[in-house]
């Protein structure tokens, strides 16, 4: 198994890429987009073959016990330690290290709020974005709301002419979101969606800023607008609208962005005044990260007035500290079961990279934002698409032995759980929908003839075989990388 080579990626993290879209360089088609909430319903479409369902819950061979902790811990006890330090503190700051490296992960790469920008490569970067989207607009595989093609003057919004100038003496202004904050793709506030138009598949939406994270105002931008990121993408926030703390400190900035964190067990409030008043409360929501402080026990938390540090329950949030171990990995994954799916964070769903990216952060370990890039985050093994499936299993299993394992194919990220006890190979994924073959169907024949795509929106535990018989194939036959979570090779020496 080798490890991840330097992929030089520009445009994957700059779109704001979320779980279903390779990066614009690979992309041959739109990702699947979510759709309606599970209910039951029958596992097969009917037989006039619908074009759109719903997916059962639980899924297909998904039985009761493969959405339990324990069941999970059992197996994997089986072939790993589950207790064992997966990466030491050291090995854990390699890795870590690794993710914001540009030449590893390109403008993907986990960016450091308090360094300082470097305004020629800012400028290149969003020209590169523009000109992507401008060709996406003038070929119409952008359009309006309504349907409707692009207008010139939405267009010309689109030209890249950005120098460097534009770009000093930016000031170091970093603020904490309050709640969940669109970061728009490109600089207007409108949606854009392509010609199929789901209208909750915003394509200009990169990803959300959630609660208690923290975000580097940039530059102002026409229209009320501001070039804003985060650690881990950049994009146009409305200044207007955004629910943002007031500026904070450096020494807050840097306890924001890379802690040490505990991790919000469940949504909860704390009052911002420590007068026991009627004041303001913090909204902290399922998953946040929040910086521990001094005193063991308390946190820091920003609000409306800035910076505050509160004690909190410990039935709220995580332990701090916690080994990365194969029993925690399991355990964090678990507790996002059944979450809603969101693309780019739609609605405050979480799709899936960013349900792979929170999971693994509340255990210290940083993945980038984007499926592509998280398929780089560890020793990599490529599969051919003519590799036979049981030497494709084969391989993952072996994977599995070794560490963490992530499969990937283009658009999609799971987390390999290990076979099941009649020897199903299965995953812990986020996602928006699979297709299912209705009777008749000819092997060969085209997307939409004869297959019904069905709706799931959420996290959930799956085998491989979804798919299988429909013009996207299976699981496990799509898989093209193996990724195992393992401390990075040594820098060679000079």
């Amino acid at each position: 198994m080798k490890s991840a080579s330097p992929c030089g990626v520009l445009l994957g993290g700059l779109l704001g890429l979320a779980c279903g879209t390779p990066p614009p360089e690979l992309a041959s088609q739109a990702p699947p987009p979510p759709g309606a909430a599970r209910t039951a319903g029958p596992a097969e479409p009917a037989a006039d073959c619908p074009a759109t369902g719903v997916a059962v819950d639980p899924l297909p061979r998904t039985r009761p016990e493969h959405e339990q902790l324990d069941y999970w811990l059992t197996r994997t006890a089986a072939v790993a330690d589950l207790d064992r330090p997966l990466f030491s503190p050291k090995e854990l700051a390699a890795h870590n290290a690794r993710i914001a490296r540009r030449d590893v992960f390109g403008a993907s790469a986990r960016a450091d709020l308090l360094a300082p920008v470097d305004p020629a490569r800012l400028a290149d970067d969003l020209n590169t974005r523009l000109g992507y989207l401008r060709g996406k607009f003038e070929s119409a595989a952008y359009v309006n709301p309504d349907g409707a093609a692009m207008t010139p003057a939405q267009i010309a919004a689109l030209t890249p002419v950005l120098d460097a100038g534009a770009f000093a003496e930016l000031p170091v202004e970093v603020r904490v979101a309050l709640d969940l904050i669109p970061i728009r793709c490109a600089p207007r506030r409108e949606p854009y969606y392509t010609p199929t138009r789901d209208l909750a598949f915003d394509r200009n939406l990169c990803s959300m800023a959630r609660a208690q994270e923290p975000v580097q105002i940039l530059r102002p931008w026409d229209g009320g607008l501001a070039l804003a990121r985060t650690p881990y993408v950049m994009g146009w926030i409305d200044l207007g609208s955004a629910a943002l703390s007031p500026p904070i400190a450096a020494e807050h900035v840097r306890r924001f962005s890379d802690g040490p964190f505990v991790r919000a067990a469940r949504d909860f409030n704390v009052s911002e005044d420590m007068s026991g008043g009627q004041g303001p409360e913090i909204h902290v929501p399922f998953a946040s990260l929040l910086p521990t402080a001094a005193r063991r026990g308390e946190v820091l938390l920003a609000g409306p007035g800035g910076v505050v540090t509160r004690r909190v329950d410990p039935e709220l949030v995580s332990a701090p500290e916690r080994p990365l171990t194969r029993r925690a990995v399991l355990t964090e994954a678990f507790s996002f079961l059944h979450r809603p799916y969101g693309w780019g964070d739609y609605a405050g769903g979480r799709d899936c990279s960013r349900f792979l990216m929170d999971m693994f952060g509340g255990l210290g370990l940083v993945l980038p934002r984007h499926t592509s890039d998280q398929a780089l985050a560890g020793a990599v093994e490529d599969l051919a698409p003519d590799l036979p499936e049981a030497e494709r299993l084969r391989r993952i299993d072996a994977a599995h032995r070794r560490g963490v394992v992530l499969l990937h194919f283009p658009g999609h990220i799971m987390l390999y759980l290990g076979r099941d006890d009649a020897g199903a190979p299965m995953a812990i994924h986020s996602f928006a929908e699979y297709l299912v073959p209705c009777p008749g169907r000819q092997d060969g024949a085209p997307a939409g003839e004869r297959e019904t795509l069905l709706k799931v929106d959420g996290v959930h535990v799956s085998d491989l075989e979804l798919g299988r018989g429909t013009s996207r194939g299976a699981f496990i036959q799509r898989i093209s990388k193996i990724t195992v979570l393992v401390p990075p090779a040594p820098e060679p020496r000079p």
